[in-house]
């Protein structure tokens, strides 16, 4: 197991890169860096242009292809390696997708399925609050029913004060249901609406699996919806990360 290569696991999301090295199947603490003001390039030296050179990189994109390009040349030129690109696909590690064109599934949510079905198996409804909220729903043979995708609380926030005459307003805190001002208002509706829909896709599943299924949160904005939610439920902030573990330990050993 000594001699195994490390593997460098890499997230490319809408708005951060994040990064986890792998060694003798454990993996390492979560790193993170913003890419919206960086050349792909110059930003992959910053993070790794003082880390030893891996055996394998292992990469899922959600953002602009030229991120991936940008990674992939740094991580050729710099350690001569080939970058693995992780996509989605129709089947992988006991986990169907229900979509009828798979790779129109993203890679992300397509991560956190076979991450979930890999952990334990049981039916469960995955809430991902990111810049976009993903809601995903898995049976306990792993078959994907399906899922929702609708924007995060900023963007639902900005996309109203954008097109709307409300003035600019600060996000607050969304604990009490009814605002009693314009920013209250604002941001418990984006906040109060994803916390509805997730209670009803449940109901709805709990119905069609014949029993609940368990709700698992993840994404930057998960610790936001979770006590609003009239629902038990878990929060994994690592779910993509564990999902690319299954391929970077796919060739070891």
């Amino acid at each position: 197991m000594d001699n195994l290569p490390v593997v460098l696991m890499i997230d490319i999301g809408n708005t951060n890169l994040k990064w986890a090295w792998m060694q003798d199947g454990r993996i390492s603490g979560i790193e993170s860096a913003s890419h919206a003001h960086e050349k792909p390039f110059v930003l992959a030296g910053r993070c790794w242009g003082q880390s030893p050179r891996p055996g394998r990189v292992v990469m899922a994109n959600v953002a602009s292809p030229d991120l991936d390009a940008g990674v992939t040349r740094w991580v050729s030129e710099s350690w001569g390696l080939t970058t693995e690109l992780v996509c989605t696909t129709a089947a992988a590690f006991g986990v169907t997708n229900a979509y009828s064109v798979p790779e129109h599934l993203g890679v992300d949510r397509w991560l956190t399925l076979l991450a979930v079905h890999n952990s334990g198996g049981q039916p469960t409804c995955i809430v991902d609050c990111g810049t976009a909220i993903t809601i995903d729903v898995i049976d306990v043979h792993g078959h994907h029913l399906g899922g929702l995708i609708l924007p995060g609380f900023n963007l639902m926030r900005e996309a109203l004060l954008a097109k709307t005459h409300i003035p600019r307003v600060d996000q607050t805190d969304p604990t009490h249901l009814l605002g009693t001002g314009t920013a209250s208002a604002v941001s418990s509706a984006a906040v109060h609406a994803a916390a509805a829909l997730v209670e009803r896709v449940v109901e709805r599943t709990s119905r069609q699996l014949g029993q609940a299924p368990v709700l698992v949160l993840s994404g930057s904005d998960a610790v936001t919806l979770k006590p609003l939610l009239n629902l038990s439920g878990e929060i994994k902030p690592d779910l993509v990360m564990q999902g690319l573990l299954l391929f970077a330990k796919e060739h070891q050993g």
